[in-house]
């Protein structure tokens, strides 16, 4: 009997030891998941960099569709940040934002019936909205054509998500995502993603 009752104490203290055990691996765990969990400010910033370069890289290199019909009667695949974005700039002087129509007589694309400036501002728009707005992300995108031999510049499109990027607001950006248009000049193009 003496035997069993000894048993029965060494056994109890196992179980209370792998008990204590148990909780000492679950409060680690714990531990471990609440600082994986929280992100520093590096691993946000990095995130929206990277988004950012990413959402700007295939929006530029976005095919359009034959169906848009930007060229009579073709089956040409043209590049959003290549083709339409420099007629827009090639022919800037001739957009007029209450007239999206209107493409004087120097458009080479006239996309859904419209001025290459209001089909890329257009089309830029839906795809923003479509990856970057459904994801609730707040974003800035500019394109402005810089002319040369001046100072000046002439802003293409200038596009907000959930109102946008405010000077108090931590925001990254994609990096400028310059385009030779020709003769009129650079397109300077970049979008800022912001908390």
């Amino acid at each position: 009997m003496i035997f069993m009752h000894k048993n029965n104490n060494k056994g109890q203290m196992e179980m209370i030891g792998l008990v204590i055990i148990v909780i000492l691996i679950t409060l680690g765990m714990l531990f471990f998941t609440l600082l994986a969990v929280k992100e520093s400010p590096e691993k946000k910033i990095f995130t929206r960099k990277g988004l950012a370069y990413s959402t700007m890289s295939a929006v530029m290199k976005t095919t359009v569709i034959p169906e848009e019909n930007c060229v009579a009667g073709s089956a040409v695949s043209l590049e959003l940040g290549k083709d339409i974005l420099e007629d827009c700039a090639l022919n800037a002087g001739s957009y007029r934002r209450d007239d999206p129509s209107n493409c004087g007589f120097g458009c080479q694309y006239h996309c859904r019936g419209l001025h290459s400036c209001a089909f890329f501002n257009q089309k830029i728009e839906e795809l923003l909205q479509a990856s970057l707005g459904r994801w609730n992300k707040r974003y800035s995108f500019t394109s402005q054509l810089l002319i040369p031999g001046s100072d000046r510049s002439l802003s293409l499109a200038e596009i907000k998500g959930r109102g946008g990027c405010s000077s108090s607001q931590d925001k990254d950006s994609s990096g400028l995502f310059p385009i030779q248009a020709g003769d009129a000049g650079l397109v300077e193009n970049v979008l800022f993603l912001c908390d």
